[in-house]
């Protein structure tokens, strides 16, 4: 068993080589069940992108939560609360430097480590996430980007992957009932990243440029663009070094 200690916690449903977790989910399944590989060839995240790695040496899964009891503003905050677990999970075992990038990266020192991408079910929400666990610099797909092998985490990517899982789920099922609520966006807040750092924002209409201050009620960006503060509900985000 390669999760034996995510099963442990849930229901996991090993996968050998899959295109993507997402495609594996069967929706009639219970809450908090999980589907994850080390082998995934065709993950997908934001805006269409692909998420490509090395058979072996990253995490894929995708966990089905559940949201019959959960209103939409509630639901609508768990892209955040995902990421906030996924940090938890890591920050540990890259020494403390596990940080958020709205809406959906795990960064180490500004590289991405991991990515969270939600999509609705007909039951709930399934939340999938990828971690470069061991990639060698060589084997990484942008200079932006490092692993937990990089960052210092001395174990195999079968350990590594299970103590994430694991943590993930324990994670995602305490944070359910903060959804929507203010200690949640304040410990979102928190552990963002992005917040104080000038950033540009490719919006369908164009481009904002400011400084990102704040992150609204509801999970939106808060970006000063020099004549007031505009909230970003969606996005693609770069942090302008």
């Amino acid at each position: 068993m390669l999760f034996p200690g995510a099963a442990r916690v849930s229901t996991v449903v090993e996968l050998g080589t899959v295109g993507s977790t997402f495609d594996a989910v069967d929706d009639r399944a219970e809450h908090l069940t999980a589907w994850a590989t080390l082998d995934q060839r065709a993950g997908r995240g934001r805006l269409g992108r692909e998420w490509v790695s090395p058979a072996g040496k990253c995490l894929a899964a995708t966990v089905l939560v559940r949201t019959k009891r959960l209103s939409e503003d509630a639901i609508g905050w768990l892209p955040l609360a995902a990421g906030l677990a996924l940090a938890d999970a890591l920050d540990p075992l890259v020494a403390d430097r596990a940080r958020l990038k709205w809406p959906n990266d795990v960064l180490v020192d500004g590289r991405k480590v991991a990515g969270i991408l939600c999509e609705r079910r007909s039951t709930g929400v399934a939340v999938g996430f990828g971690v470069n666990l061991t990639l060698t610099e060589a084997e990484l797909p942008t200079d932006a980007s490092t692993s937990l092998t990089i960052e210092g985490a001395d174990a195999t990517a079968p350990v590594l992957a299970d103590c994430v899982l694991a943590h993930v789920i324990r994670s995602l099922d305490d944070l359910l009932p903060a959804l929507g609520t203010e200690p949640l966006r304040a410990a979102v807040a928190a552990s963002l990243d992005t917040i104080g750092r000038d950033v540009r924002v490719l919006l369908p209409a164009g481009e904002l440029r400011g400084r990102a201050v704040g992150l609204g009620s509801h999970g939106e960006l808060q970006v000063d663009d020099g004549s007031g503060i505009v909230d970003v509900r969606a996005g693609d985000v770069v942090h302008v070094r």
